[in-house]
C-alpha cells in the first residue's frame, strides 16, 4: 500500500521526476533518498528559507529534517548568510592560519566542560575517526568499545553494530558485527560492543581494561534518544577507574541539548568529545574537543620529524576553513546570547510529543515519539523501549518509511530516518501543521492497510 502513496506523491513532482531520471544516470544514492532508495516520489529541493522548503515543482514543505539537526536557527538565517558572505569575500580556503578558526575554538572551549583544546575536521565521521585514533595513540591500546545501535559515522570502526546491524548475540553482551560489506574483519575485531543501561557493560569494561583505549557513546543515542544520565555517570566512574578514555559523540547533542551540550545537561565530563552539524552553521564541519592530557598526541613540538614519529596526524585541506569557522562562530555567539532559543525549540518538541501521544492512545495506534530536548524519533511500537532491539524490525521500518511518504505528500518533510529536529524558525502555525499532518498520515496509513 505504501507504493500507492508514492505514486500519488510522484504525480505532484513532474519536474523533480525529470531530474530524478538524470540522477539515475549520474548519481549513486545507496542510503540517502535517491534513485535506489526511492525510485518514485523523490522531491528535489530548489530553495529553502526559515522553516520551509520549496521543490522544483513549487510544492512547499514544513521542514523537520533541518539538515539532520544542523540548522538550529532554520534555513538561511541572517546570522549565517551575513557571516558566510563576509568570509567568502575574503577567500574560501587558505590552508594557512586565520583568526576565524581561533574564534570558533575559543567559543567551544568556553562552552564545553571537557574542552581545553579543539581540533577541526570536515565531518562528524572524520571527528569520531580521529578521536579513536587519538585515544589509541594516547593509551597505547588498540580496542574501542561502543554501544549496540550507536551511530558514529561511516568509517570502518564506526560501522560495527550500529543502527544498521542491531541484534547479534545476547542483549546484555552484544556481538560485534560489520554493518555492511567492505568492513575488514580486522576492524570488527578491534571493537567491543556494549549494551546501553546495563551493569554488564560496566563489568565488560573492567574485564577488558588492559586492551581498551576508549569507550565512545552518544550521550543521547540517535536511535534511542532517552535520558541516560545516571548510566553516563556510572560510565564515567568506571572508565576513570580503569584508565580508559571516555569519548562523548556530541555531533547531534552538541549545542542542541543545551549550549554546553550533553556534558552540561547531565553534569558528566568526558575526556574527549566530537562535534559536527551545529558548529558549522550549515557548512561541512567536524571537531574534537578535550583535555590537554587526552589530546597529547595532537600537541606538536614544531619539530616535523619528531612529530611524525611520535604524534598523531589528522590533517585536512578544508579542516577549519575560514568560511565554515566564521559561520559556526556566528551561530554559537547567537546561541550564547539568546539562551531563550533552547526553551522555545524544546517547548515546540514537547507540544508535538504530548499531543501525538494523546492522539495515539485515544485511537489505539501503536505509535510514539521518543526523544529529549528539541528532537525526537517516530517509532511504530508501544511501551518504554529498553534497548535499540526493541525499536528495530523490518516491519517497523516499513511502517516508518510509509509514514514519511504520507507526511511529505501532505506538506511536512520528514526525513527517511524518521527523526524530527525543531528549529528557532518553526512557528506555532508550523507546529500546528506538523501535528495535523502526523494525525492525518496515521489515519490514512491505517485506512490503506499499512498499519
Amino acid at each position: 500500500m505504501s507504493r500507492k502513496i508514492e505514486d500519488r506523491f510522484s504525480e505532484k513532482l513532474k519536474k523533480s521526476n525529470e531530474i530524478l531520471e538524470r540522477a539515475k544516470k549520474a548519481l549513486l544514492s545507496p542510503v540517502a533518498t535517491g534513485p535506489f532508495r526511492a525510485p518514485k516520489g523523490v522531491a528535489f529541493i530548489k530553495k529553502a528559507s526559515g522553516s520551509k522548503l520549496i521543490d522544483f515543482d513549487g510544492n512547499e514543505y514544513v521542514d523537520v529534517t533541518m539538515g539532520y539537526g544542523t540548522l538550529i536557527l532554520g534555513h538561511g538565517h541572517p546570522v549565517v548568510v551575513e557571516a558566510a558572505e563576509r568570509a567568502i569575500r575574503n577567500g574560501t580556503v587558505y590552508d594557512i592560519a586565520h583568526e576565524n578558526e581561533v574564534r570558533l575554538a575559543e567559543l567551544m572551549v568556553d562552552a564545553i566542560p571537557c574542552a581545553e583544546r579543539v581540533a577541526f575536521a570536515n565531518s562528524g565521521t572524520e571527528a569520531t575517526m580521529h578521536a579513536m585514533k587519538v585515544a589509541r595513540a594516547r593509551t597505547g591500546k588498540d580496542k574501542i568499545a561502543k554501544f549496540e545501535g550507536g551511530y558514529h559515522g561511516v568509517h570502518d570502526y564506526a560501522q560495527v553494530s550500529s543502527i544498521f546491524s542491531v541484534g547479534s548475540g545476547e542483549e546484555e553482551a552484544p556481538l560485534s558485527v560489520a554493518d555492511t560489506r567492505g568492513i575488514p574483519q580486522a576492524a570488527v575485531d578491534q571493537v567491543i560492543t556494549l549494551a546501553y543501561n546495563r551493569p554488564e557493560s560496566l563489568e565488560r569494561i573492567r574485564k577488558h581494561k588492559d586492551e581498551l583505549a576508549a569507550v565512545i557513546i552518544e550521550p543521547v543515542p540517535s536511535i534511542l534518544p532517552i535520558d541516560m544520565g545516571d548510566f553516563l555517570k556510572e560510565l564515567r566512574e568506571v572508565t576513570r577507574e580503569c584508565g580508559v578514555l571516555l569519548i562523548f559523540d556530541e555531533v547531534i547533542s552538541g549545542f542542541r541539548l543545551s549550549y554546553g551540550g550533553a556534558q552540561a545537561h547531565f553534569g558528566v565530563t568526558p575526556d574527549m568529545a566530537t562535534y559536527g552539524k551545529i558548529i558549522g552553521g550549515g557548512f561541512p564541519v567536524g571537531a574534537i574537543a578535550g583535555s590537554v592530557d587526552a589530546l597529547q598526541p595532537l600537541i606538536t613540538s614544531g619539530n616535523f620529524f619528531q612529530d611524525i614519529a611520535e604524534k598523531c596526524a589528522i590533517v585536512g585541506t578544508f579542516s577549519g576553513n575560514p568560511v565554515t569557522t566564521s559561520v559556526g562562530a556566528s551561530v554559537l555567539e547567537y546561541l550564547r546570547d539568546h539562551p531563550e532559543t533552547y526553551d522555545y525549540i524544546d517547548g515546540q518538541a514537547s507540544r508535538i510529543k504530548r499531543e501525538m501521544r494523546k492522539f495515539a492512545v485515544e485511537n489505539e495506534f501503536e505509535f510514539q515519539l521518543i526523544g529529549l530536548s528539541s528532537w525526537f524519533v517516530s517509532h511504530f511500537c508501544w511501551g518504554a523501549p529498553k534497548s535499540p532491539r526493541d525499536l528495530v524490525s523490518p516491519e517497523g521500518w516499513l511502517k516508518g518509511t510509509a509514514f514519511g511518504n504520507y507526511m511529505r505528500y501532505h506538506g511536512v518533510y520528514l526525513p527517511d530516518l524518521h527523526t524530527v529536529f525543531m528549529s528557532a524558525a518553526h512557528t506555532e502555525k508550523d507546529v500546528d501543521k506538523i501535528i495535523d499532518v502526523m494525525k492525518t498520515s496515521l489515519i490514512e496509513i491505517k485506512e490503506d492497510g499499512v498499519l
